[in-house]
């Protein structure tokens, strides 16, 4: 187990969620990250952040299926235009409810970076429903995706991304003696979104 000794701090908190922000931007990030804290015999805080000798990933708490979108679809010629509507569900494998929130982010198709949307981008045309939801404990939520295209809209691949947020209402859970703290920091999760148009 690995034991950090300094006392903590807000800029420490900092440094733990933007390196825990980092790290579960991943599309396939497996779990929260939680820290607990607690002080020792002398008096000095312990924070506790990994085990070393976890050989592997924590199980996953949220699936989503599909886990990716990936259409052709012609306009012009009324083809396979059933797969601008897509069905998501996501799952919850924790012990908790977990706080949903979707936002879908446009790409750049050479770099795969983000971009604001535009009038050739797919968020302007593109409807979620619902955006924000709880997701209880061994429950599930379906989503649906419709996305509305006009005739005119410019053939060639579009990427996008699903950014599906999960919130932590109470970040900070204090000990009933009042010496530790545990620190739960939500997880972002990335679906990718390609739609081809010919």
């Amino acid at each position: 187990m690995s034991i950090l000794s300094p006392r903590l701090t807000s800029t420490t908190l900092s440094l733990l969620t933007l390196a825990a922000s980092t790290l579960l931007l991943m599309p396939s990030a497996q779990a929260e990250l939680i820290i607990h804290t607690s002080k020792d015999n002398s008096g000095r805080t312990q924070m506790v952040v990994n085990q070393d000798k976890q050989k592997e990933l924590p199980p996953a708490q949220l699936g989503i299926t599909p886990s990716r979108v990936d259409e052709t679809v012609s306009l012009t010629q009324n083809k396979n235009t059933a797969g601008l509507n897509q069905s998501l569900t996501l799952y919850n494998y924790g012990n908790k409810p977990k706080k949903i929130r979707l936002n879908l982010v446009d790409l750049d198709t050479a770099t795969g970076k983000p971009i604001e949307p535009n009038e050739n981008t797919l968020k302007p045309w593109t409807l979620i429903n619902p955006t924000e939801f709880s997701i209880a404990p061994g429950g599930y939520q379906t989503v649906r995706m419709a996305i509305r295209l006009p005739m005119q809209f410019a053939k060639g691949s579009h990427k996008a991304m699903l950014s599906i947020e999960q919130q932590v209402d109470n970040a900070l859970t204090y000990d009933a003696d009042g010496k530790g703290v545990t620190v739960e920091i939500g997880s972002r999760y990335g679906m990718p979104i390609i739609m081809n148009i010919e």
